[in-house]
C-alpha cells in the first residue's frame, strides 16, 4: 500500500543539482557524542571573482547526516551561515506558496511555480518502516512568498520508490552578519514518518537569472575577498537533543575589478 508522508519545515536550508560532490569542495565529517556524524559542503561557481564587487553566481550546498553504527537520529533544527561575501537577491522574482507545493509531485509543482524556480537537488532519507528503505527524492528550489521581510526559500522533494513521499521544507533567509558570515538559513524539521524517519543527504543548486526593470539581477551574487577563502557553517540539532557544528571552506581566486564605463 502506497502511503504519502508531507514534511513542511521553516527554514532557508537553501541548497544542487544531482552532481557528484568532488573531494576538493568536501567539508570535514564531525563526529557527535550520540555517534552522529554531520557534515557540510558548499561552493559557488565561478571561482574566479572580483575582489570587491559582487558577481552573479550559483551557490551549491550538500548536507550529510550519518552515524558511527546503527541509525542516526533524525535532525529537528539546522541553521546554516553563509560567508559574509555573498548576497541574495529577490527583487522583481515571482513567487510560490508552500499551499501551491503541498502533495505534488515534481512536475505538478513545476507547473504551478515554474516562474519561481531557483534550482534543483536530490535527497535521500531512511525510513526504518519494519524493513529499512531508502527513499531516493528529487529536489526542487523554488522562491517563496517572503515572512516579516525576510527571503522565503522552499525547498520540494518528491520520490515514488518504495513509497509516494511529498517533502516541502520552507525556510527564511536572515542577515546573520557576525563572525565573517553573512546569509543565514534557519529550518525547523517536523518529524518524518512518524518520527522514525532521517534525512541522510540533502543537496541543491541555486541558480537562477532574471531582468527587473531593465536590470539583470541574480539570486545569488558573490565577491572574493583578499584571505581567497569563502567560508560556511552548519549547526545541526537532534532529536535526542545533540547538536553538531560543521564548517566548510572554499578556495576562491580575486580578480581586478571591472573597468567603469
Amino acid at each position: 500500500m502506497r502511503k504519502r508522508f508531507i514534511l513542511t519545515a521553516s527554514l532557508v536550508a537553501l541548497a544542487a543539482t544531482a552532481i557528484p560532490v568532488s573531494a576538493a569542495i568536501a567539508g570535514e565529517t564531525v563526529t557527535g557524542p550520540d555517534n552522529n556524524t554531520q557534515s557540510i559542503e558548499a561552493a559557488v561557481t565561478p571561482k574566479v571573482l572580483y575582489k570587491k564587487t559582487a558577481k552573479p553566481a550559483s551557490l551549491f550546498v550538500d548536507v550529510k547526516t550519518g552515524a558511527t553504527s546503527g541509525i542516526p537520529s533524525p535532525a529537528v533544527h539546522d541553521i546554516i551561515d553563509f560567508d559574509q561575501n555573498l548576497s541574495l537577491a529577490t527583487k522583481g522574482l515571482p513567487t510560490c506558496s508552500a499551499s501551491e507545493l503541498q502533495n505534488t509531485s515534481t512536475e505538478a509543482a513545476e507547473r504551478a511555480c515554474g516562474d519561481a524556480k531557483i534550482g534543483s537537488g536530490s535527497a535521500t532519507t531512511l525510513l526504518p518502516l519494519g524493513t529499512l528503505y531508502t527513499e531516493a527524492t528529487k529536489v526542487t528550489a523554488f522562491n517563496g512568498v517572503p515572512q516579516g521581510g525576510k527571503p522565503v526559500v522552499l525547498l520540494h522533494a518528491y520520490g515514488t520508490s518504495p513509497l509516494q513521499t511529498t517533502l516541502v521544507l520552507v525556510g527564511s533567509v536572515s542577515g546573520y552578519g557576525k563572525e565573517g558570515y553573512g546569509p543565514r538559513l534557519d529550518v525547523t524539521v517536523p518529524p518524518i514518518a512518524g518520527g522514525v524517519g532521517v534525512i541522510t543527504d540533502f543537496n541543491v543548486k541555486i541558480q537562477k537569472s532574471w531582468t527587473y526593470k531593465g536590470k539583470k539581477m541574480s539570486f545569488v551574487s558573490a565577491k572574493c575577498p583578499a584571505s581567497k577563502k569563502l567560508k560556511y557553517r552548519g549547526a545541526f540539532t537532534y532529536a535526542d537533543g545533540t547538536t553538531i557544528t560543521a564548517t566548510h571552506t572554499q578556495a576562491c581566486t580575486p580578480k581586478a575589478e571591472p573597468k567603469k564605463k
